[in-house]
């Protein structure tokens, strides 16, 4: 009875706080304790940057589920359906303060990313041109194997964007990291989805999920490069220039300029 007393009480704590328009806690020093709390509970998705973890890039202002103060501190404290962000059952100082630090880790969509010089039209038939969407999504539709790009012009600079095609290997976000799982019929790459002491989960080139039990593989290897191909060289430098303002353009959750 005790137990599901407690439940009672931090759920309608919560939901009291959802009520709330604005953030209470604002000062620096809020944000300080907001960082220590983050980094306990917040981290291992979402990196101290907010841009290396597996999880939703918080290093930018752009929010699917809504930016303001009261929509962020629901998705904090209530999670998303259908994902890996699960709710965090605290009492409300605790989910505003690292609200708090998080807002310390956004950037500017107008510092973040210049779409000139470039031509965003001719950089959307590109896009098509080289099928992006085959591993991208942007909006509502595309692929999964690489990172979303809808609003990607709010969360990277165009110099971020520049090296990610030419240079794909030489950052990859932990969430993207390629994994070859060896069996005894064949070798299958992808990228991680989950991994423990008896199985190991990935999605191949074609989006299915592929499950093994590490008994029956001869190794797993983690190549060090990207399942992302260079397009060093297959791209013109004007072409290369339009291609970067049109993901610049992608500012809104939308996926529209």
């Amino acid at each position: 009875m005790g137990k599901h007393l407690l439940v009672v009480i931090v759920f309608t704590l919560s939901a009291g706080a959802q009520q709330q328009d604005e953030n209470p806690y604002r000062s620096p020093q809020d944000a300080v304790e907001g960082r220590r709390l983050y980094r306990f509970y917040c981290v291992n998705c979402h990196g101290m940057d907010g841009a290396s973890g597996r999880g939703t890039r918080l290093a930018s202002p752009l929010r699917r589920h809504g930016s303001s103060d009261r929509e962020m501190f629901r998705t904090i404290a209530n999670g998303i359906p259908g994902t890996e962000m699960p709710g965090l059952w605290m009492d409300e100082d605790t989910v505003w303060k690292i609200l708090a630090f998080v807002r310390t880790l956004e950037k500017p969509s107008a510092v973040a990313c210049e779409d000139m010089p470039g031509d965003a039209g001719r950089g959307r038939e590109l896009y098509a041109r080289h099928a992006c969407a085959r591993c991208h999504t942007l909006g509502m539709s595309g692929g999964r194997l690489g990172p979303d790009l809808t609003g990607i012009g709010a969360a990277r600079s165009r110099d971020q964007l520049r090296e990610s095609i030419l240079d794909p290997d030489r950052e990859i976000a932990k969430r993207y990291r390629t994994v070859a799982a060896n069996t005894p019929g064949g070798r299958v790459e992808g990228i991680l989805l989950r991994e423990d002491d008896y199985t190991v989960h990935l999605m191949d080139a074609r989006e299915e999920i592929r499950s093994f039990s590490r008994k029956d593989l001869q190794r797993v290897e983690r190549p060090p490069r990207s399942l992302m191909p260079s397009y060093r060289g297959a791209l013109a430098p004007a072409d290369l220039d339009d291609l970067l303002s049109f993901l610049c353009a992608q500012r809104s959750a939308g996926g529209r300029p």
